[in-house]
């Protein structure tokens, strides 16, 4: 599986479950998102471990919820406002003649790096607070 499909997978949970008015379980997200359920609860493991979902046992099943911020759609609109500029600025400055994905999908990946170099800088301004 490519990298473009894990990521596609998780977005179709993400829709999903924003969609959705209470938590869900497993199966219920991948009927949603038309997914096998193997697949769903792979992501959704994950997908906890990031910290984007959450989860609440009830009668020996596991709900799964988004993190708000998934959710906030001003924040979501921010967020566009903010990366979109920045982002075709990127693709102007880089040469994406070699590249064997989509221009939009190599900044993507290329903001994603970038953002993985500063993990450190960034774990440290979160640990002082």
């Amino acid at each position: 599986m490519s990298l473009n499909e894990l990521f596609t997978s998780k977005i179709r949970i993400i829709e999903a479950l924003r969609r959705a008015e209470k938590p869900l379980i497993a199966q219920h997200i991948a009927k949603r998102s038309h997914l096998y359920p193997q697949l769903v609860r792979y992501h959704l493991g994950q997908m906890v471990e990031w910290g984007m979902v959450t989860t609440s046992t009830v009668e020996d099943k596991t709900f799964y919820q988004l993190q708000q911020p998934y959710c906030d759609e001003q924040l979501m609109e921010v967020l566009s406002e903010l990366l979109i500029p920045y982002m075709q600025h990127m693709s102007e400055g880089m040469d994406f003649s070699q590249a064997k994905v989509s221009v939009g999908e190599a900044v993507i990946r290329n903001l994603f790096m970038l953002l993985r170099m500063f993990e450190t800088e960034i774990d440290e301004s979160f640990s002082k607070e």
